[in-house]
């Protein structure tokens, strides 16, 4: 893999978080909406990117196949999926549609997961020369999912060491976002909350919380209770083997 894209897939790992930092980075660029999901049917959708500040901003656009957690090894630039235009120049105070399409007819019966990048191409400015400005990159999920997909997600709590993993198994043909977690005593107390509890666990996938021993005690039984897309989940646990 060349050094651009190397790069770019470094560059998308990072913006997997930009959209929670960016107003501390740089640029006032925004985007909206911050996800696209294509019907099969219908395999083309938009984003509108939005300059607020008070320059003008170079933009490159890049697409992406995303197969599993967020690193370079699930990521591969792709032609899969095309975004039109893929470089332009954004005015202070203006917006740009960028339109985000299929190359071909979908026909799986397994959810297909994309990564879009946006971002901003460094230029020399005499004005910042010596300092430092950050380029802003933002990276949105593009999925595209067949009728009646869905995700199937199978929990387990493990004991590793020191400490404990939990394990999210998602055996279904489509993705599943979590975005809040927490484990509860019988009582109803909570046990422990991740500090990183958000994730997204494509179709056959997997995901791994570390958790610290101590607030487990002697291993359940617990309560999992999570937040998704699909609505609430309520699952009890026990350590595996306990």
């Amino acid at each position: 893999m060349g050094t651009i894209s190397r790069f770019l897939l470094l560059a998308l790992v990072l913006g997997a978080v930009l959209l929670r930092v960016a107003p501390l980075a740089a640029a006032a660029l925004s985007v909206a909406p911050t996800r696209l999901e294509l019907a099969p049917g219908i395999g083309s959708d938009a984003v509108t990117l939005r300059n607020d500040g008070d320059r003008s901003v170079l933009v490159q656009v890049d697409t992406f196949r995303w197969t599993g957690p967020l690193n370079d090894e699930a990521l591969e630039p792709t032609r899969e999926l095309l975004a039109v235009p893929s470089v332009f120049r954004v005015p202070p105070g203006a917006r740009q549609v960028i339109r985000v399409a299929l190359r071909k007819p979908f026909a799986g019966t397994v959810e297909e997961a994309y990564r879009l990048l946006i971002a901003e191409v460094p230029e020399e400015d005499d004005g910042q020369r010596g300092g430092v400005r950050f380029a802003l990159r933002l990276s949105l999920p593009v999925f595209v999912t067949p009728p009646g997909a869905q995700a199937r997600p199978e929990w387990s709590l493990r004991r590793r060491g020191n400490g404990y993993l939990l394990v999210l198994r998602n055996t279904g043909n489509a993705h599943i976002r979590i975005r809040s977690l927490r484990l509860r005593s019988q009582s109803g107390d909570v046990v422990i909350a991740p500090d990183e509890p958000a994730a997204y666990v494509l179709a056959g996938g997997r995901h791994v919380w570390k958790l610290p021993a101590a607030p487990l005690g002697r291993g359940g039984p617990f309560i999992l209770e999570a937040e998704s897309q699909g609505g609430p989940i309520s699952v009890p646990l026990s350590v595996e083997g306990s």
